[in-house]
């Protein structure tokens, strides 16, 4: 029983020393005016891309623990398109394509069972 009070007083006492040494942040540190008008209008280091484009695609396989997955997406402007495969439990390869964009989102689904 002592243990478990010596336990609670060393718990309080760290929980104590956090909150009274924490201090509040000041200021802006050593920014520049013109960083802190930005930082002020939500604007600070905000990059925009008026053409955003990527491509990217991945595949993990392992026969051991009979996974499959991959994925491949690409991006141009406000377009993204792209389709994603696996294995279902049941062994049927699903493939899905899809299309994203300012109309909207469609795609497809495809089913090759076995």
């Amino acid at each position: 029983v002592h243990k478990k009070n010596i336990m609670k007083v060393v718990v309080v006492i760290a929980v104590l020393f956090g909150v009274c040494t924490a201090a509040p942040q000041v200021g802006f540190g050593d920014a520049s005016p013109d960083e802190i008008a930005q930082i002020r209008a939500g604007t600070f280091q905000e990059d925009f891309d008026d053409n955003p484009q990527y491509s990217f695609n991945y595949k993990v396989a392992d026969d051991v623990e009979q996974t499959f997955m991959a994925m491949n997406e690409d991006r141009n402007g406000d377009q993204v398109t792209g389709s994603y495969q696996y294995v279902d439990p049941f062994g049927s390869l699903i493939i899905v394509t899809y299309t994203a964009g300012p109309m909207g989102y469609s795609e497809t689904r495809e089913v090759r069972e076995g």
